[in-house]
């Protein structure tokens, strides 16, 4: 999930508060239910579950329609090319930036595959200003993984729920759930764990660490020759990719980032 596209649309439409109550309210076996895990397709997530959650707490708009003008960044995986989706559906176009190489399978979209916006453009000043925006101000959340690796003591993982973490009535359920993600989703979890020694790195574990580092190098590039008015850059190195059930941990250290730069930012802001 392209957490740039959705938060970006969530705005845009006047809908931010409710994708807040959402994420605030997800547990770590809600996690769990929305991993829509496929061995077939271009990734090991399908991300329809996630998606179908999404839409039952955000209303879907056409982006011509929307309160802000809005574009999400993806890519043509055959073409290579970036593409800003500025119509349409905005759901699909959230759902369209959110294909990350491996992990989450491509969304055809008008005739063209697409991939996360985010392994070319991955804070999309430029887009910004396309969109005609005198001052942008940047949410840069890319953080080299070796710094992950440094606070095992602080890291949270996204491990199946315990009997005693689950809500009554869910321990069966929960044990279920496990039983039949843990194959599949094994590499994948243990790739995210660090309080323990480092082992040879898993297939998953390779790819998103990859990624991250290619996103962080193309971010500072791209950042140079195209700068914004003003960064934002929480600090986020202690989470992992699917740590949505610690949303209101992320929001504090969002208004803790925003309160650092506060002094900077225009009047009116």
């Amino acid at each position: 999930m392209s957490t740039g596209s959705l938060v970006a649309a969530a705005y845009a439409s006047d809908q931010l508060d409710a994708l807040e109550t959402w994420t605030r309210q997800l547990t770590k076996i809600d996690v769990w239910r929305l991993l829509d895990a496929t061995l077939t397709g271009g990734g090991v997530i399908r991300g329809d579950r996630i998606m179908r959650a999404v839409g039952e707490s955000l209303q879907d708009l056409a982006i011509e329609n929307m309160a802000y003008q809005f574009g999400a960044v993806a890519v043509d995986l055959y073409s290579g090319r970036e593409v800003w989706i500025q119509s349409g559906s905005m759901l699909d176009a959230v759902r369209a930036s959110s294909g990350l190489p491996g992990l989450f399978t491509p969304t055809l979209h008008e005739g063209r595959w697409l991939i996360d916006g985010g392994i070319l453009n991955p804070v999309p000043v430029s887009l910004c200003r396309a969109l005609g925006a005198d001052y942008v101000i940047a949410v840069n959340l890319n953080r080299p993984m070796v710094k992950r690796r440094a606070r095992s003591s602080r890291v949270e993982t996204t491990d199946p729920p315990t009997a005693d973490q689950q809500s009554p009535g869910e321990s069966d359920e929960g044990t279920e759930l496990f039983a039949r993600w843990a194959g599949l989703l094994e590499n994948f979890v243990s790739s995210i764990r660090t309080d323990r020694q480092p082992s040879e790195p898993g297939m998953i574990e390779v790819m998103y660490t990859t990624i991250n580092i290619m996103q962080d190098q193309i971010s500072r590039s791209r950042m140079l020759g195209d700068p914004p008015e003003l960064v934002v850059a929480p600090d986020v190195s202690h989470f992992h990719m699917m740590d949505f059930h610690r949303a209101a941990e992320a929001i504090e250290l969002g208004h803790a980032a925003v309160e650092k730069v506060a002094s900077e930012l225009p009047d009116g802001t």
